[in-house]
């Protein structure tokens, strides 16, 4: 204020121009110094004390083509300063007419569009003039604007594209404050402002610009509210159209030769392609801004009902997801959703069963206070009539991250019905099944180890459970047990030293029941056998082609022969297992013969096993690489990795 209490007026009058008809500006040096003292002075007026009066010259002088158009962007800048400071003295009214607002703002947006080039010397300006855009909120003059919308736009679409890795955080800071101005002022947000926004979240452009990505997901969440009804809107506009183009094209396959159904297939994908991408979206914004799904949730929830069997395995996917990432509290917002959403376990389609079965055992990992009340349900999938879904219950336990939360979380009469599935009538069950029981021992033996008796009581019978399938005598179960004898059951291969594995080896053997060590001692017995027919198939071929006589040399091809199918018939695959150790026999090789009969010998330690193993595996690699992976089961059967001399000493 002046001395006597009135408003300040602005003391300096600037002389851009050398007409006074605003057509030619003063020279350069002369109008960045004019221009230079101006935005100081503005700068310091404050809009309480100000005689706004004072302004009413150089607020229509700013606004001449010459200078907002001005060939040298510095000077463009200086003026842009200017008059962002005239729009905060003047606030909340503008003295400006509305196409004069809109050219004014066009200019501004230019002028921000260099803000991703900090060593440019103008870079303090462009700065300026976005915080006083963003403290100051004079975006809402645009909003009132009645062609306000590709203003709008244009803001969000020049300011996303400045923003990159390494901008400035306050810089980031700011523009978020003024495009959150732009969402939150208007009657309505334009629809080229929702989908730059929800560009952000698409894959590919989190991986090429974390940093706009980052902008889109604080910008979402803090305008969730105003943000609501457009995400719905763009949601239900491409999820119902292309739901529609797909039931329809669907339908004229039917109808349509094998040709026309070939080319209304790939149509089909590309509208299936189309929702998964608008799911992806949904799972995303679930991440950053879940508020702005309100309306979103139940519109995946109807698709849980749709005919169409991939809509419905996308949508049982993406809210087996959602209900991992926001757990208790999305189930208890929508529990007619997470009611329906359990409900799908039941679906006529076994694609729709395992996309549950996989979420649901995940959710014992990720949000284990809702898994307690799925334990019955998984019970059930292993149970299932399709032999897939209940393999993949089966390998989803497997690959459960054995927590304190998870193992408290997963029920006994899961682990029991785990243990059944070992004697499933399908093989590919079974198989998951015996690896999936032993990766859960293998995870939770320390607390078996420390005495624990909740865990005595839930897991401790996971050995027996093993180690009876040997009653079962089938080769592809016994190979499988065998494979995670020495890893998951008793960690040999983790374990260091011989003290070590000894003790693991007593204490699983003496938590067996009755039954199982007498399935174990027989597996010890099976490897026997099989080691006893290996060496001598060994010592044949290391004789054979040296007999004296062609008849004994029949004869001994003959005891070949059968050797080989005598051990062949002890494993899976067994036509195949005979072509690889008759290749074996044929390959004449002392160095793989004398490795190989050198892993069954019970004098050497564990190490010196492995060691032979090593060597002899990769000599047949090189002669003969197509039969190392039919072999690999028997000679990781005979080799004498957990029963041989070096354990004798701690045994007693």
């Amino acid at each position: 204020m002046t001395e006597d209490g009135g408003p300040l007026g602005l003391s300096f009058q600037p002389k851009l121009f050398s007409d006074k008809s605003h057509k030619k500006t003063v020279t350069i040096s002369e109008l960045y110094k004019q221009l230079k003292k101006l935005s100081k002075e503005l700068n310091n007026l404050e809009q309480e004390t100000i005689d706004t009066h004072s302004l009413d010259s150089i607020t229509r002088q700013l606004l001449a083509p010459a200078l907002l158009r001005h060939k040298e962007s510095g000077v463009v800048a200086y003026v842009t300063c200017c008059i962002s400071d005239i729009l905060r003295l003047y606030a909340p009214e503008a003295p400006y007419s509305d196409d004069e607002i809109k050219q004014i703002f066009n200019v501004f947006i230019d002028q921000l569009g260099h803000l991703d080039d900090a060593s440019n010397q103008f870079f303090p300006l462009r700065e300026y003039l976005l915080t006083n855009l963003a403290t100051v909120r004079t975006c809402a003059l645009v909003t009132m604007l009645p062609d306000a919308e590709d203003v709008i736009s244009r803001f969000f679409a020049v300011l996303f594209g400045i923003v990159k890795p390494g901008l400035a955080h306050n810089t980031q800071m700011l523009i978020q404050d003024v495009l959150q101005q732009l969402l939150e002022e208007p009657r309505s947000v334009p629809q080229d402002v929702i989908d730059i926004i929800l560009l952000q979240f698409t894959r590919k452009r989190q991986q090429d610009n974390p940093a706009a990505h980052q902008l889109a997901s604080d910008l979402a969440k803090a305008t969730s509210d105003v943000l609501q009804k457009y995400i719905y809107q763009y949601f239900n506009d491409v999820i119902v159209s292309a739901a529609q183009q797909r039931a329809g094209q669907l339908q004229q396959q039917q109808a349509e030769g094998e040709g026309q159904r070939q080319s209304r297939g790939s149509t089909a994908s590309s509208s299936l392609e189309d929702l998964r991408s608008a799911h992806f979206l949904i799972l995303e914004l679930n991440k950053a801004a879940p508020g702005t799904l309100l309306n979103v949730i139940p519109q995946v929830e109807e698709e849980l009902s749709v005919d169409d069997v991939d809509i419905r395995v996308l949508a049982t996917g993406v809210l087996g997801e959602m209900f991992a990432e926001k757990g208790f509290t999305l189930a208890k917002r929508y529990e007619s959703t997470w009611r329906t959403w359990k409900g799908r376990r039941a679906d006529t389609s076994p694609l729709v069963r395992i996309q549950w079965v996989e979420h649901a055992v995940s959710l014992y990992q990720h949000q284990p206070q809702l898994s307690r009340e799925l334990n019955e349900f998984v019970v059930e999938k292993l149970c299932d009539v399709d032999e897939k879904v209940r393999q993949a219950t089966c390998r989803a336990l497997g690959q459960l991250d054995m927590t304190q939360m998870v193992q408290a979380a997963i029920s006994e009469g899961v682990v029991n019905m785990l243990g059944e599935r070992c004697k499933d009538r399908k093989a590919s069950v079974r198989s998951e099944a015996i690896v999936s029981l032993a990766a859960i021992y293998s995870q939770v033996y320390e607390e078996l180890e420390q005495g624990n008796a909740s865990a005595q009581q839930k897991w401790g019978k996971i050995p027996s459970k093993v180690f009876m399938l040997r009653f079962i005598d089938d080769p592809e179960i016994d190979s499988k047990v065998e494979s995670i004898m020495t890893t998951a059951i008793l960690n040999f291969n983790k374990l260091k030293d011989d003290r070590a594995r000894c003790r693991r080896l007593l204490f699983v053997f003496s938590g067996l029941s009755s039954k199982a060590r007498t399935g174990f001692l027989s597996y010890m017995q099976r490897q026997r056998d099989i080691i006893r027919l290996t060496d001598e198939l060994l010592s044949l071929c290391q004789r054979h082609g040296q007999a004296a006589a062609l008849d004994a040399e029949a004869e001994m091809g003959q005891r070949i022969r059968a050797l080989i199918v005598k051990i062949s018939a002890r494993f899976p695959e067994k036509i195949k297992m005979e072509g690889a150790l008759t290749q074996l026999v044929n390959l004449h090789d002392e160095e793989i013969y004398q490795g190989f009969r050198a892993t069954m010998d019970a004098e050497n330690t564990t190490k010196s096993v492995r060691k032979h193993q090593k060597n002899a595996f990769k000599r047949l690699v090189s002669l003969a690489p197509g039969i190392v992976d039919t072999i690999a089961p028997l000679w990781k059967c005979v080799g004498l990795t957990f029963i041989n001399r070096g354990l004798v000493p701690f045994l007693f």
